[in-house]
């Protein structure tokens, strides 16, 4: 279903809505207006996080289990601009942590 933008005539409130095609535009969630107008913008949509999620995980713990802990700490921040969610950010600090310990026993 398509992710539409729009901005209300009255109180020029911008927001989105998924609907269908066919279906009547919204009315404006912050003061109830029914003049609303679609926003040209890039296309949007909305992705399920929770195979994005797995995935990141997946990859995260490979390379712990292969011993990569660099590019597994590279590999969590570079997900974490990509993707806002508590575990990616666990899996940063994680990494940034493991890569500490592997550095102290280096020196």
């Amino acid at each position: 279903m398509p992710l539409y933008d729009y901005r209300c005539e009255d109180c020029n409130h911008v927001f989105e809505a998924m609907h269908g095609i066919d279906e009547p535009p919204p009315t404006c969630p912050n003061c109830g207006g029914k003049r609303v107008s679609k926003i040209i913008t890039t296309i949007s949509f909305k992705v399920d996080h929770g195979e994005r999620l797995s995935r990141i995980e997946r990859r995260y713990k490979d390379y712990i289990r292969w011993g990569k802990y660099k590019d597994a700490a590279k590999f969590a921040e570079k997900a974490a601009q990509y993707v806002k969610h508590d575990k990616v950010k666990r899996m940063v600090e994680e990494g940034k942590e493991r890569l500490l310990k592997k550095k102290r026993k280096i020196y």
